[in-house]
């Protein structure tokens, strides 16, 4: 395997992003995200009962967006929540997002709440969902250098990720107690972030991200327990088109400790070296050749129009950019 550079996209720093362009729909109605407001008596709020998702564009257009399209629905059909809006519909309203923002590398959040239930019910069922959205600039999940450094994590051995029986992962959804107890512990002790075991003793999953490692058999990511992550899928596929073999299945903490590398996935980022874990390094303790290989691929790919879906085709009138 040739050698190469990690190719960093290093115009998507918080340094350079301008959030005073990020732009909301609530209630009907298009807002400057600083403006956009949910009222505190709504279920999603109170009882962290509701689903959303998060896609990206890049130079202009939606990534996987019918991907994030499937998940969303498959997360509100599960718990039973209504966006009230069908799919074409939604695509369209999250492009104009896009469009209004005049923004060409954005992250779109989107959600369904359970809302608010008549006065003294606690009822789901009387309950009128709600569907919100926002567009913000797009920026990497770390810093440039903290990507060509790599992320230095602590596995949480205490605080274990919530059964799949109590909370389903496949679900999105933001029971995220038991992510931001652990996360403060591996903040506290230096780390940049945790990583959880599932009730079994197995890695399962960090807050935002999935867990892949590189072993000699090629990469291996967690099968059941955690949330079917669209990037982790994504270097799944891009490994597979590189002769590099992926599988789901079972990721014991030994086999990460003893990886020859090992990344996180997540929409922010698509890909992120993972390059030390509870101090000390993995291989060799930089971003490997396969690492940085899949990372290189997803950016050239997503350039050419790799799943990539033009904002301005989902819009009506795609001469018109909103003010």
């Amino acid at each position: 395997m040739s050698e190469e550079t990690l190719e960093v996209p290093d115009h998507l720093s918080a340094a350079q992003a301008d959030f005073s362009r990020a732009v909301a729909f609530i209630d009907g109605t298009f807002v400057p995200l600083s403006e956009a407001r949910i009222p505190v008596r709504d279920f999603g709020l109170m009882y962290a009962d509701m689903t959303y998702d998060v896609v990206h564009t890049w130079r202009g257009g939606f990534f996987r967006l019918e991907d994030h399209l499937d998940r969303f629905e498959a997360s509100c059909a599960g718990l039973r929540l209504a966006p009230g809006l069908p799919r074409n519909a939604l695509a369209a309203l999250l492009a104009e997002l896009v469009d209004r923002s005049g923004l060409a590398d954005t992250l779109v959040y989107f959600a369904c709440t359970r809302g608010q239930a008549p006065p003294g019910s606690r009822d789901p069922r009387t309950a009128a969902n709600r569907f919100f959205a926002y567009a913000q600039p797009l920026v990497l999940r770390g810093q440039p250098d903290e990507m060509r450094r790599g992320l230095d994590a602590t596995i949480s051995r205490d605080i274990r990720r919530i059964p799949a029986n109590s909370v389903n992962p496949v679900w999105k959804n933001t029971h995220w107690g038991d992510f931001t107890r652990a996360l403060f512990l591996a903040k506290d002790a230096g780390f940049d972030t945790t990583i959880l075991l599932d009730q079994e003793g197995n890695v399962a999953e960090g807050p935002g991200f999935n867990v892949v490692a590189v072993t000699r058999e090629g990469l291996l990511a967690a099968e059941a327990g955690v949330l079917e992550g669209i990037s982790c899928r994504t270097m799944m596929e891009i490994a597979a088109d590189l002769g590099i073999a992926g599988r789901y299945g079972t990721l014991a903490p030994e086999i990460l400790a003893a990886a020859d590398e090992a990344f996180i996935t997540s929409t922010s980022c698509g890909l992120f070296p993972l390059t030390r874990l509870d101090g000390a390094p993995i291989g060799s303790g930089r971003p490997g050749p396969v690492t940085t290989r899949l990372l290189n691929t997803y950016y050239r790919r997503k350039n050419e129009g790799w799943r990539i879906t033009p904002v301005a085709s989902l819009l009506p009138n795609t001469s018109r950019r909103a003010s």
